[in-house]
């Protein structure tokens, strides 16, 4: 959570990456499996996250802005040409890097009720390609709290993240396959999003831990329709390891109980990186 929040001075480099890679069967793969059986849309592998400059406005409020990186299939091919698409019903190519997504967030980290506490809210433009050109998407608009308790002198210790998130659409669908994908019912455009996502800790020391998050009360509303779907529960087990206060390291494993099988899972690693 330290990390999360960005460094201590006043102005600083703020970062969040994350490496989304293959099941656990084909790590290396150019393409993500779809894991959950509610995934709409076959996604690469990317190295991607947020970098921007953060401002410790006093001891509890941060001020941050920047904007997304994504490289797409950067172990395969020459990483100076674009990508090409090895997704389901796509063809052609995309653009290996992509600078998108600019986002202005405010975060504030506190104690209440003798636990840890995070309250932020953050708005994110969409600009890259599949957003902008395929799903049609203007922004989005979020908040989130995380609470974090420790379980007396165990080493244990947990607590919950709460997120609710607003997408905006800048247009309706025009791109054929997409719509094509729409009448067959295989594609929805998510409208509202919330979730709740206990998470669970034991630290072995001060620098490395086992961290599991579950991810089993997501839902969501999609364009045109009132009721809330449950999205397909998802569970991550990894590593914690805290290089330093500013740099956090999870290298994790994220898969569906309902059916844990080795090429339904996805390999990741995020990272929590503030300079100066």
């Amino acid at each position: 959570m330290r990390a999360q929040l960005g460094s201590k001075s006043k102005w600083s480099f703020k970062s969040s990456l994350a490496y989304s890679g293959g099941s656990i069967q084909e790590p290396l793969n150019s393409v993500r499996p779809n894991y959950r059986a509610s995934a709409t849309m076959e996604a690469m592998t990317s190295l991607s996250g947020d970098v921007g400059i953060n401002y410790r406005a006093g001891e509890r409020d941060n001020f941050s802005f920047g904007t997304g990186i994504t490289i797409i299939d950067p172990l395969h091919g020459d990483i100076t040409k674009p990508a090409q698409d090895e997704r389901k019903g796509r063809d052609g190519s995309l653009a290996r890097y992509q600078v998108s997504t600019p986002y202005l967030s405010w975060s504030r980290g506190y104690r209440a009720f003798d636990t840890q506490m995070i309250s932020s809210m953050q708005y994110s433009h969409a600009t890259d390609s599949d957003s902008v050109n395929i799903e049609k998407v203007f922004g989005a608009a979020s908040f989130s709290q995380t609470f974090l308790a420790n379980f007396g002198k165990s080493g244990w210790n947990g607590g919950t993240s709460l997120t609710i998130s607003k997408t905006l659409y800048g247009g309706d669908v025009t791109d054929a396959k997409l719509l094509k994908r729409m009448d067959l019912g295989l594609y929805k455009r998510s409208e509202l999003g919330f979730g709740l996502y206990p998470f669970l800790q034991y630290s072995f020391n001060d620098r490395y831990s086992f961290r599991t998050v579950f991810g089993y009360f997501q839902f969501t509303r999609y364009q045109g329709e009132n009721d809330n779907v449950q999205i397909e529960p998802y569970q991550s087990v990894g590593t914690g390891i805290s290089i330093t206060r500013d740099i956090y390291l999870y290298p994790n494993v994220q898969f569906t109980p309902k059916d844990i099988r080795a090429d339904r899972t996805n390999v990741a690693l995020s990272a929590n990186i503030n300079l100066f």
